[in-house]
């Protein structure tokens, strides 16, 4: 299996000399590295240029335009190597926070696996130069991934990562999403999805000597966010059950706002009050469902009579489940609050209640 070793740079001229010749030495002869510079302003690329004279055709440069992120770069180094004859491709930063004395043992694991990652979150591995602050946010942001999208790989952050070009082909690159450094957590999410055989080794973690990270609070918080994304846009129910309770919230706000005004403040009997805030709040609900929450399947459809009747239906069934579920639990189950038993049953109805109308109310003609 030949190896293509990828790493993007930005102002990286006073590791890049150094990092090619470390990696240089600690991979096979047929092996070789693709730098892809983001027009770095300090000569990085130009550095490159000249060192690949002493590596042909070992030493790739691809200058690009401007700065648009690890993804990106990422990305276009994996398109631009895609037709080459590598069967491997390992991620790499080029300032020496991963060691490439490590690269030996990703090559004999990846004979194995389709995907070999440096784990600094398994046993053996860490970081060196960080603060107890820094690494707890790093940690934490792995664990909170983690839960997030269901994944057991111990450090989805992590961007010492090696591929077999099959899992590549699995993930599908044409359907990233992320921009910024949540590129990591969703490659590897989807490996894991798509099925791939996944093997994390300890690395330890060391801070760059030289030069600035790129790394700030502002991107660390923007790729826990995109998690969500990711999640999300990997699992369509998902997305469609998150608009759907959201739009379960409004008009509960619907509802309680028009009650409080017939009920208190005009004095109108609570009952057929009740019974038209129900009604109004599930027309709302109806129509901001039918455009928002299940907008792929009602695209082509206009709303009906029929649909909206299906719908105050459902939500009926859904509030009658909520009702049973709510009885149930504080007749046989010993709860210290009853609203614990009202929670529950909320969920219960909204769940029946979104796939009655996943299903039955909102589903494509003929599907």
């Amino acid at each position: 299996m030949r190896l293509l070793v990828i790493t993007p740079t930005y102002n990286e001229i006073d590791n890049i000399e150094p990092f090619i010749k470390a990696v240089f030495s600690n991979i096979p002869a047929d092996a070789a590295i693709l730098v892809v510079d983001d027009n770095s302003p300090d000569g990085t690329a130009n550095l490159a240029e000249k060192i690949s004279a002493d590596y042909p055709d070992r030493l790739l440069i691809l200058n690009r335009k401007e700065k648009e992120g690890l993804a990106a770069a990422y990305l276009a180094g994996f398109n631009h190597a895609w037709n080459g004859p590598w069967d491997v491709f390992i991620e790499i930063d080029a300032d020496f926070s991963h060691k490439p004395e490590y690269i030996p043992v990703m090559l004999e694991e990846i004979k194995t696996h389709d995907v070999v990652i440096g784990s600094r979150n398994i046993k053996g591995g860490g970081v060196e130069g960080w603060s107890f602050f820094r690494n707890v946010i790093s940690k934490g942001g792995s664990i909170y991934s983690r839960i997030i999208l269901g994944c057991p790989i111990r450090d989805l952050t992590g961007g010492f990562n090696m591929w077999r070009k099959d899992a590549l082909i699995k993930i599908n690159l044409s359907s990233i999403i992320s921009q910024g450094y949540s590129f990591q957590i969703e490659l590897k999410y989807k490996a894991y999805r798509a099925g791939c055989s996944i093997k994390e080794i300890p690395i330890i973690f060391s801070d760059r000597k030289q030069g600035k990270s790129k790394m700030s609070k502002k991107i660390f918080l923007e790729a826990l966010l995109n998690v969500i994304k990711i999640k999300t846009d990997n699992n369509p129910s998902l997305l469609e059950f998150f608009k759907f309770a959201v739009t379960g919230g409004l008009g509960t706000v619907t509802n309680l706002i028009i009650f409080f005004l017939c009920a208190d403040l005009l004095g109108l009997n609570e009952i057929p009050v009740s019974i038209g805030c129900f009604l109004i709040a599930a027309t709302q609900n109806y129509f901001i469902n039918h455009f928002w929450s299940f907008k792929k399947t009602t695209a082509s459809i206009l709303p009906s009579f029929k649909k909206w009747a299906l719908f105050i239906c459902a939500s009926l069934g859904g509030l009658l489940v909520n009702i049973t579920v709510m009885k149930l639990m504080i007749i046989y189950l010993n709860l210290p609050y009853k609203f614990i038993a009202q929670a529950c049953g909320i969920l219960a109805g909204m769940m029946i209640n979104f796939f009655i109308s996943k299903y039955v109310v909102f589903k494509k003609k003929g599907q």
